[in-house]
């Protein structure tokens, strides 16, 4: 327990977890729909193919933004498909934040390997 309270990370993710956590309980949380499944931070019911999908949306959606055929630094990167297989409806509870910090990265170094 001490070295993680030491860690720079964790005590960013206990102080927002406590703020949301307060937040709730005094009724000043900003989230409108209370069926999304949170407590605090961390979201019980985070769905894996949601979260690739969103994240490979923003890939796409960055890659358009950025096409500028007057540009001589543009790079055409050409994403493939992204298909989620296996237990595709899972769920579990997770900081949906930090999955969706990662996966961007991943998806792109796969798209590079592929």
């Amino acid at each position: 327990m001490r070295r993680m309270l030491v860690s720079r990370i964790s005590r960013r993710v206990l102080a927002e977890h406590h703020i949301a956590l307060s937040d709730s309980v005094v009724g000043r949380n900003n989230i409108t729909n209370k069926g999304d499944g949170h407590v605090g931070i961390i979201y019980t019911g985070l769905n894996v193919e949601k979260s690739v999908q969103r994240c490979t949306t923003l890939l796409h959606q960055l890659n358009h933004d950025s096409d500028d055929s007057g540009s001589s630094n543009s790079h055409k990167i050409r994403w493939p498909e992204v298909n989620v297989e296996g237990h595709i409806g899972a769920q579990f509870a997770y900081i949906r934040e930090h999955l969706e910090s990662a996966l961007p990265s991943l998806v792109l170094t796969i798209s590079l390997i592929v």
